[in-house]
Formats: structure tokens, sequence, C-alpha cells
């Protein structure tokens, strides 16, 4: 059981990571199902390294421009906020509402809602400015509402702001670079004084995370070339749905 717990986990995080669909509204969802309490902090660490490498990989070619890539510098910009915020929480331990379930389940909701009405922008910019990212980088704090989904604030501020649904997506995974480099550092410091800590588990949850990861990005930017983003609007409502009508 603990084996499929393991895949199931990692799967459904390198999944819903990119997407806009929240990856902590899924995994709470399906803990609570299952209830399951175990592993939850080497389930984390792992799934978080496994996006993160994947989402370096994808843009490895970005990076051997570094200090001339001004996307790279922007979406640094754009993660400050974000990453400021959550670590104030957590300093404080405010975090005690991240797995309420009715949270999660209105937050999917309007965070569809708001995607949606941002795809409608009939605008297509491609290309972002410093005022863009400090935009994206205010919104994206909503992603610390538990449901709101990192990726999907971001390419909602985006498309809010006009950007094209291509660049919305590049910018998505730039930023979740340093806002997952953070809860890597974070989960790796409260893991590093445990005794019992199983390395095997946590390769396998890091690489089936990573490939997971890798595979949906390749989709993403597929399926964005001839699609809009209703189909992940719709997903979204009906998943809060799902939620609410599980805890009726």
């Amino acid at each position: 059981m603990e084996n499929i717990q393991i895949f199931i986990y990692s799967i459904i995080q390198g999944i819903t990571e990119f997407l806009p669909v929240s990856s902590s509204a899924h995994l709470y969802f399906i803990q609570d199902i299952y209830g399951w309490e175990d592993n939850a902090l080497l389930l984390a660490i792992g799934a978080h390294l496994g996006t993160f490498l994947a989402v370096i990989v994808f843009n490895r070619k970005l990076f051997i421009n570094f200090k001339e890539n001004h996307l790279l510098s922007l979406s640094l910009t754009a993660s400050i906020p974000v990453i400021l915020t959550g670590g104030i929480i957590e300093l404080y331990g405010l975090n005690n509402f991240s797995s309420n379930l009715y949270i999660i389940a209105f937050a999917c909701i309007v965070g569809g809602i708001l995607l949606e009405m941002s795809d409608n922008k009939k605008t297509n910019k491609n290309k972002i400015v410093f005022k863009d990212s400090i935009v994206v980088g205010v919104f994206q704090i909503l992603a610390l509402i538990p449901g709101m989904s990192r990726s999907g604030t971001v390419i909602t501020a985006m498309r809010f702001l006009g950007i094209n649904r291509k660049l919305s997506i590049t910018f998505s995974l730039l930023t979740g670079i340093p806002v997952l480099l953070a809860a890597c550092v974070f989960g790796i410091y409260k893991i590093i004084n445990l005794s019992n800590l199983n390395f095997i588990k946590l390769f396998f949850i890091i690489i089936i995370s990573f490939f997971s990861a890798i595979i949906t990005i390749h989709f993403f930017y597929k399926w964005i070339e001839k699609f809009s983003f209703r189909i992940f609007s719709i997903y979204r409502v009906l998943l809060g749905i799902l939620i609410l009508l599980y805890l009726i």
C-alpha cells in the first residue's frame, strides 16, 4: 500500500504542478479520501525536487546566457513576493488552513472562473516588461491559498495583462524555479535531522515526479498551440464542486 501511495502522490504532483489546476487541491483531496498521513514530509520534498529538476531540464537552454536572459531575471522578481509571504506564514505557523477542503474547493472554483475571464483577453503581447513581473508577483501571492494553484495564478495574471498563452506558460514555469527551490530547501531543512530517512523511497519519488512533470510540460505546450485554457477552467470548477459534494 505504501508503494502505491508513493506512486500516486508522485504522479499527481508531476502532472498537476505546472498545469493551472492546483497540485495541492488534488493531493489533499486524495490524502483525505484514503486517510494517508504517513510519509507526508518525504513525499512533499521528493515531489518538489522531482518537479524542480524537470523545469530546470526543460528550460536548460535559457540558463546558458543567464546574465543576458530577460525572462529569468523577471521571473525571479515575480517570485520574491510569494516566497517572502510564504516564509512569514511558515515562520509564524499561520498555515493551519492549508489542508482545509472547504477552502480548497472554493479556491478551485474561484480560480477556474478567474482563469476563464483572463483567457478571454483579446490582446496577445509577446513581451514582458518589469511592471508586468511586479503585477504577476503580487497576484502570485494568491497561490498561498490552497487550491488557487501557483501556475494558475501566474497564467491568469499574465492573460489579464494581455500576454499570449505560450509566453504565459513559459513565465509560469520559470517563476516555479525559485518557488520550488525555496520549497526544496525548506523541506530539506525539516528532514535533515531525521535518522530514519529512506533515501531509496526519496529517489523513486523524485524520478516519478520528474518524468511525469516533463511529459506534462510537453503536453501543455502542444495543447495550447491549438486550444485555450478553457478545459482547465471547467475542470477546476468541477473539481471544486466534487470536493464540496464529498464534504456533504
